[in-house]
C-alpha cells in the first residue's frame, strides 16, 4: 500500500511539475506588437495622427484621480502647475504620455501575488492531503 501512495504521489508530482512548465513557457506580455493605421514612419520621424484633445483629456482625467493629486501635491507640485506643463508637451509627447497611462497598474500586482500564493497553499494542502501527511505545529 505504501507503494500504491509513493506512485500516486509521483504521479501528481510530474502533473503540477508539466502544468508549472506550461504555464511558465506563456510569456507574461508578448513582445510583438501590432502596428495600427494611425502611425505613420517617416525616413528619421514618427508621424503620429492622434488628436491632442483626445489625449489631453486622457492624462488630465489620470491626473484628477485622488492618488495621483495627493502624490503630486506631497511632491509641490500644483494644479495650475501640472496644467501649465501638459500644455508646454509637443503633440508626439503628449501621445506618448497619454499612451503610457494604460501601462499603470496601481496596487494591482499585490491582488494577483495573493492570488499566487493562495493557489500555492491550497496545492500543498491537496499533496499533504493525498499522501495522508499531516503538519503539527506544536
Amino acid at each position: 500500500m505504501n507503494w500504491v501512495k509513493s506512485w500516486y504521489f509521483k504521479q501528481i508530482a510530474l502533473m503540477l511539475a508539466f502544468a508549472v512548465l506550461c504555464i511558465a513557457a506563456v510569456p507574461a506580455q508578448s513582445l510583438a506588437y501590432v502596428v495600427g493605421t494611425d502611425t505613420l514612419k517617416g525616413s528619421d520621424v514618427i508621424i503620429i495622427s492622434s488628436d491632442r484633445a483626445t489625449d489631453l483629456e486622457r492624462v488630465q482625467r489620470t491626473l484628477e484621480s485622488k492618488i495621483v493629486k495627493n502624490r503630486l501635491s506631497e511632491l509641490g507640485f500644483s494644479a495650475d502647475e501640472v496644467n501649465e506643463r501638459l500644455e508646454s508637451l509637443t503633440d508626439a509627447d503628449l501621445h506618448h504620455f497619454a499612451a503610457q497611462i494604460d501601462n499603470l497598474n496601481p496596487g494591482g500586482g499585490l491582488v494577483s501575488g495573493l492570488g499566487a500564493l493562495l493557489i500555492i497553499a491550497l496545492l500543498i494542502l491537496v499533496v499533504l492531503k493525498i499522501t495522508d501527511r499531516k503538519i503539527i505545529i506544536k
